[in-house]
């Protein structure tokens, strides 16, 4: 008793271009991610977030996305002449890339380092971003999944 199976062209070339759609689905899903939870985050109300008073902190909010601690998109933006936070936020965020390493990751940010006692202070910097980002990844890892066993039928 035996399988048998047939396949046209090349498997070698064939498997390498699945696992590359796969990539790059993973890819676009944590930047997307990424972009949803950032907007969100700049949005928080100030009666439940913060005064920004100079941009700096608004602007270090900001993701990178990396493969093995290589960064493929990096995403801050400067909003009231923040600069400084948008540079702070960068440094932070790839710092903790090199920290995790292995595999694909999404770094969100606050990179100034008074985010965390504005936060202790019972406001709303990062919070509600990070609670969003747990749902919105959930939800994309599904999809992946979904569409992976749709490739396979």
């Amino acid at each position: 008793m035996g399988i048998k199976a047939h396949f046209k062209g090349n498997i070698d070339a064939t498997f390498a271009a699945f696992l590359a759609e796969v990539e790059r689905q993973i890819i676009e899903s944590l930047c997307r991610i990424g972009e949803e939870v950032v907007t969100l985050a700049k949005l928080v109300p100030p009666e439940r977030g913060f005064t920004d008073r100079t941009g700096n902190l608004r602007s270090s909010i900001g993701y990178v996305v990396c493969k093995d601690g290589q960064p493929l998109n990096i995403a801050f933006e400067a909003v009231k002449g923040g600069h400084e936070g948008v540079n702070t936020g960068q440094r932070l965020a790839l710092q903790v890339a090199k920290d995790h390493a292995e595999g694909y990751t999404l770094i969100v940010v606050a990179g100034m380092n008074y985010a965390v006692y504005v936060e202790s202070k019972g406001r709303d910097v990062l919070t509600s971003a990070e609670k969003e980002a747990e749902k919105l990844i959930a939800r994309e890892l599904a999809d992946l999944i979904t569409n992976v066993q749709q490739a396979f039928k």
